[in-house]
């Protein structure tokens, strides 16, 4: 835990904040007496009321604090007693209400009036409730009441919600947090970002309650199941221990329902139907469970279905259940689908993964049926199990198939094609052959990031076993995936034409093929910097409906999350920053916490337009969390993982972080690796550093092996970056060349600001300001505003120079603590000399004047030459004034 919020301190209230202004405004409105907060267990209400009660004591109202519990409701009065005078009487109801009366605080300020906080209103005795209507009424007192939403037939619980019910009283009703501000409690509370997987898990178990959220949490850091690398926060397992605590708060609430051997039936094998939970309950426990929402009863078409309600009842049940019961209870219900018979596709899977938990054993050619059945639920965790609890005696080919690709989405790819490879050995036809291949590429391309000799040599292997025309262009079509990975996009795209061209005979052709055609045609696209074409290629791909067949169970997901993630490549490479997000942020916030391998492709995806976008905050958390996610496997996302979040560091200014990562990445990174994305953390590292002049360099080399791969994509991101720290000069004509090959209006704008920026046209950088602000492109939209603005004031335009600024401070409020070299020497540059911009970074850095004489190969000299004359230029004294005079804003007002 952090320093600010630790288990013994109140957690900070999240979420709350228009409950907070609901009862603000009810006590300054006297036409109202009461406050009532309603909710479930766990969701904070005597946590919202003691916030209330703190606020409401800070502007000056007196404070009367009562909490009221079912031992105290035995006793009249027994609640309020120490509010009360020592000689009241519940049998003497008048006197009773004007001694009470009496007794109360008195209110000093015109304006304030005495609240009286009841936590657990509805566990109040007759008495007491009366007591506290009658005073409320005389408007004495201003309440504000908890309750529990589910508890019904008691005297107070009744007489609560009349009270509920009356004009002059505000009731509020808690909602469970949402899983966005799940993720923010967790960060003020852990004080580092936490990955979308373990919020998301965190709140299916929480279902969204505070009070059980804070519990897993504590659990979690206990048994080193919630861990931190200084980054981010993940969970190591799905699994999470139970405090002792909450054990006994969730057996506490399984007991107001009925005996728990009779939810044990749901702990154990559900979700059931209706007709075989009757057999354990009758109807009116049932209707009394999902009334106090133990339970829950779902209808999909003319089946009715049962189930616990919390997560964590579940959990709690299976722990405290004896091992032989539970199989018991498995085994009979077993029999009992074998009676009923199998009416449903879903049946026989349900079946299949049933009698792997009962008896350790899988049915004879039943393990597809398991593993569809828990990839039907989107639990593929629970499907991996399931394939690596099968004897390796009955691991045919069918289970060795589905055990790579499980593993491969498990992130764990080495063991991933150890699977595929047997499987290989096994195949018996070409349709078997095909698969496994297409499954072992995969891994090979995306996984362990080996696309050329090992991927070669396995379609060449597999080569004179597929003799069907169908099957030559499937491989076609592999080839051209390994050809993508080892980065030669233009054979790529040659060899998608070329599979396009061998299926035409073959209409209609297998829509999962189509699709991946189109996806890796997107790709190739995109790198080539044909965007436009590659969001058409995508969508079309999207639009594509992809049945699942019956022995790839993962079919769909596979193909969900490889066209949102390509889409959202396709629309970052476009320059439509803005979309991309937005689409790939409600696409991945519908996916299980755990989900497959290709989903870390998708966060790398977002992770790119976010950084592209100015939001580097979310673009360090992406990154992070692939980082997290690859790091024990070392798979193929990994070093390109920590090269982009140096840069989004870097560009935050973080250059500790940035160096971390980049560190990291070298180590990490195959020798002889030298992609344009290692250049660029490095880049922006050493801008960070206030090496800009080495920024400038690599980003350039950069820029030039992109152009030699093809990738016009990240050369044209690469050009642009070296237009953001001065290279304008030098990136302008090769933009100028792409936006001409490609008169895209993402390669005509990077074109347009390369030539703005070189030639120091206020005007039409605050027009391309505009023009990038409006795609997403916020960062780069502030950095022009801001070189506008002191062209602007260098050329005497002040007032103009002014709004330009303000422009640009509009558009930096959107970029999550960016400071790049640009917004740091903005105000200054059209002063400063590029070599003086150079010194004059490297020295508010705190360099000393010997280092950059020997980093920049100039003399100590000339350096002290260099920074008297910055001096002189800003209007400063010298080292000490150095740092402010180059803060974003500037030394003028």
């Amino acid at each position: 835990m952090t320093e600010t919020h630790g288990f013994g301190a109140t957690w900070p209230l999240t979420g709350r904040g228009t409950e907070l202004e609901q009862f603000a405004a009810a006590l300054d409105d006297t036409s109202l007496g009461a406050f009532l907060i309603f909710g479930p267990p766990g969701a904070g209400r005597s946590r919202l009321a003691a916030e209330c009660r703190r606020r409401a004591a800070d502007a000056g109202h007196p404070v009367s604090v009562a909490r009221a519990t079912a031992a105290a409701a035995r006793v009249p009065l027994g609640a309020l007693a120490h509010l009360l005078p020592p000689d009241v009487s519940a049998k003497r109801p008048v006197q009773l209400y004007a001694l009470a009366s009496a007794h109360l605080p008195r209110s000093a300020a015109p304006r304030s009036r005495p609240v009286l906080c009841v936590d657990d209103l509805h566990l109040l005795d007759t008495a007491s409730t009366v007591l506290v209507r009658q005073l409320m009424d005389a408007g004495r007192v201003f309440v504000l009441g908890t309750v529990r939403s589910d508890v019904h037939g008691t005297p107070g619980v009744a007489a609560t919600a009349v009270m509920a019910e009356q004009d002059s009283v505000r009731r509020v009703d808690l909602a469970p947090l949402d899983e966005a501000r799940t993720a923010t409690l967790l960060r003020d509370v852990l004080g580092q970002p936490v990955t979308g997987k373990a919020v998301g898990r965190l709140h299916q178990l929480s279902g969204g309650m505070p009070l059980p959220l804070r519990e897993l949490v504590r659990a979690a850091l206990a048994q080193s199941t919630l861990t931190s690398d200084g980054t981010v926060w993940d969970l190591t397992s799905p699994d999470i221990p139970l405090t002792p605590h909450l054990a006994g708060r969730l057996r506490a609430q399984l007991r107001t329902g009925c005996p728990s051997r009779k939810l044990e039936v749901l702990a154990a094998c559900g979700p059931c139907p209706l007709a075989y939970v009757l057999e354990h309950l009758d109807h009116e426990e049932l209707t009394e469970l999902e009334r106090t929402g133990l339970v829950a009863v779902t209808r999909d078409g003319r089946r009715t279905t049962v189930r616990l309600a919390q997560p964590l009842h579940t959990i709690v049940l299976q722990r405290d259940m004896p091992e032989v019961r539970g199989r018991r209870l498995l085994l009979h219900y077993l029999a009992w689908i074998e009676e009923q018979g199998f009416r449903r596709s879903g049946d026989r899977g349900l079946r299949a993964a049933l009698t792997l938990r009962a008896t350790g054993q899988s049915l004879p050619g039943a393990v597809a049926e398991a593993v569809r059945h828990a990839a039907d639920l989107e639990d593929l965790d629970r499907a991996r199990q399931l394939l690596e609890s099968v004897p390796h005696a009955q691991r045919d080919y069918e289970a060795l198939h589905l055990l790579g690709q499980a593993l491969f989405r498990a992130g764990d790819c080495t063991r991933a094609e150890w699977a595929l490879a047997q499987a290989a050995d096994l195949a018996e036809d070409e349709r078997e052959v095909r698969d496994t291949l297409a499954a072992r590429v995969q891994n090979f391309v995306y996984g362990l990031g080996d696309a050329t000799e090992r991927c070669d040599a396995a379609i060449e292997e597999c080569g004179p076993r597929v003799t069907t025309a169908l099957g030559r262009a499937e491989l076609s079509l592999l080839r051209g995936a390994a050809a993508f990975g080892a980065g030669e996009f233009r054979r790529t795209l040659d060899l998608c034409t070329a599979f396009e061209r061998s299926r035409a005979p073959l209409e209609p052709a297998p829509a999962p093929l189509v699709v991946r055609a189109k996806l890796l045609e997107a790709l190739a696209l995109a790198c080539l910097g044909r965007a436009d074409e590659a969001v058409a290629a995508a969508h079309a791909a999207a639009e594509t409906p992809v049945p699942v067949p019956v022995r790839d169970p993962y079919a769909a997901v596979t193909a969900a999350v490889a066209r949102d993630t390509v889409l959202v490549n396709a629309l970052t490479a476009a320059g439509r920053l803005r979309e991309a997000l937005t689409y790939g942020t409600r696409t991945r916030g519908g996916r299980r916490p755990f989900d497959p391998y290709e989903s870390r492709w998708l966060a790398m995806a977002l992770g790119r337009a976010a950084l592209a976008g100015g939001r580097l905050e979310e673009a360090r958390l992406l990154f992070a969390e692939v980082v997290r996610a690859t790091r024990t496997q070392r798979a193929a996302l990994f070093t390109e993982a920590l090269f982009l979040q140096a840069a989004a560091a870097a560009q935050q200014g973080d250059l500790e972080a940035a160096t971390s990562a980049l560190d990291e990445g070298r180590r990490a990174a195959p020798p002889g690796a030298a992609a344009p994305d290692h250049a660029f953390g490095a880049a922006w590292t050493a801008a960070c550093r206030g090496e800009v002049g080495r920024a400038r360099n690599l980003l350039a080399a950069a820029a030039e092996q992109a152009r030699r791969l093809g990738h016009t994509w990240r050369e044209s991101v690469l050009l642009t970056d070296l237009v953001r720290l001065g290279g304008a000069a030098t990136a302008a004509p090769r933009l100028s060349e792409i936006a001409a090959e490609l008169p895209e209006p993402g390669h005509q704008a990077r074109s347009a600001l390369a030539r703005a920026w070189r030639d120091r046209d206020p005007d039409r950088l605050l027009e391309l300001a505009d023009r990038f602000h409006a795609c997403g492109a916020d960062l780069l939209a502030a950095e022009a505003a801001s070189t506008a603005a002191a062209s602007l004031r260098t050329q005497g335009r002040e007032r103009r120079a002014r709004a330009a600024a303000r422009t640009a401070s509009a558009f930096l409020d959107r970029c999550q603590g960016a400071l790049t070299p640009v917004l740091r020497v903005a105000h200054s540059a059209t002063r400063l000399s590029e070599r003086e911009t150079e010194v004059a970074l490297l020295a508010s850095r705190g360099v000393s004047n010997k280092q950059m004489g020997a980093d920049l190969h100039i003399s100590l000299r000339t350096v002290e030459n260099h920074l008297n004359r910055i001096y002189h230029k800003l209007g400063i004294d010298g080292r000490k004034d150095l740092a402010a005079a180059l803060r974003p804003t500037g030394p003028d007002p």
